[in-house]
This record gives structure tokens, C-alpha cells and sequence, in this order.
């Protein structure tokens, strides 16, 4: 099943509005791999559905009113970028660090790769050092 650049992009901004933003990710099966992997800061690493409601829940557990807003979609081929904003509350401990109360808005940017219509890599850029800035006040 090929998948043409204007449903890739849907897809994609989906994943943000309805996954992220609603928490409703089981809709989107259909279009993930079973076996996605993900890059971030030069580590690679595999996941799949559960895995990234698991990811959400631990964004959330942190930041329980994080909420994405998608800028821009750009796609060509089997790849699709995106350009957004998140921002939430820092109301529980992230990656160590206690809840501040701070607000946090992070620039960030993700690609998503398709193989027949299902997205099988990922790779996500942010300034994790600019967020943690912001946590710190």
C-alpha cells in the first residue's frame, strides 16, 4: 500500500494533533510499523505503538498539559518533515529534574520515513539544553 504525500502529511499531523494533543494513538495503528526506529541526539533505538503511548504517558506524567502545534509540513517521497511548537507545565519530575511549575515552549522539528504507507523511522530534533533552561527559570 503506497501512500501519496498529501495523506503522508495528514498522517503525520494527526499523530500530533490527535495522538499528542488527544492522546489517541490507536487510531493511527494501521499507519506504524511494528517495528519503528526512532533517532534522537545520535541514539537509535526501536519502537512501536506501545511504545510511543508509553512515551506520551511519560511526557504527560511531567508535563500534563503539553500541547504540540504543527507550523509546517513538508513532504517528498517516502519522507515527511515537520516543523512545530510544544509547550506545557512542568508539574512532575522529567528525566530527573522536580517539578519547577515553569512553562516550557521548544522549537522542534521530526521526520518520519514511509515504506509502503507505514512509517518505519523517525528522527526528532530539540534543544534539550534550551528546554532545561526554561525548567530552570
Amino acid at each position: 500500500m503506497n501512500v501519496d504525500s498529501d495523506v503522508q502529511k495528514q498522517i503525520v499531523r494527526d499523530i500530533f494533533e490527535k495522538g499528542w494533543n488527544q492522546q489517541h494513538f490507536d487510531e493511527f495503528a494501521s499507519f506504524l510499523s511494528e517495528s519503528i526506529q526512532f533517532n534522537f541526539r545520535g541514539t537509535q533505538q526501536v519502537t512501536n505503538l506501545a511504545g510511543l503511548k508509553a512515551l506520551v504517558a511519560f511526557w504527560r506524567a511531567a508535563f500534563p498539559d503539553l500541547h504540540f502545534r504543527v507550523n509546517e509540513i513538508i513532504a517528498e517521497n517516502d519522507l515527511v518533515a515537520a516543523n512545530m511548537v510544544f509547550t506545557g507545565t512542568h508539574q512532575g519530575q522529567w528525566k530527573g529534574v522536580p517539578p519547577t511549575g515553569e512553562k516550557i515552549r521548544v522549537e522542534e522539528m521530526m521526520f518520519f520515513r514511509f515504506e509502503q504507507g507505514k512509517i518505519v523511522e523517525l528522527w526528532e530534533v530539540f534543544d534539550e539544553r534550551e528546554m532545561l533552561d526554561q525548567l530552570r527559570g
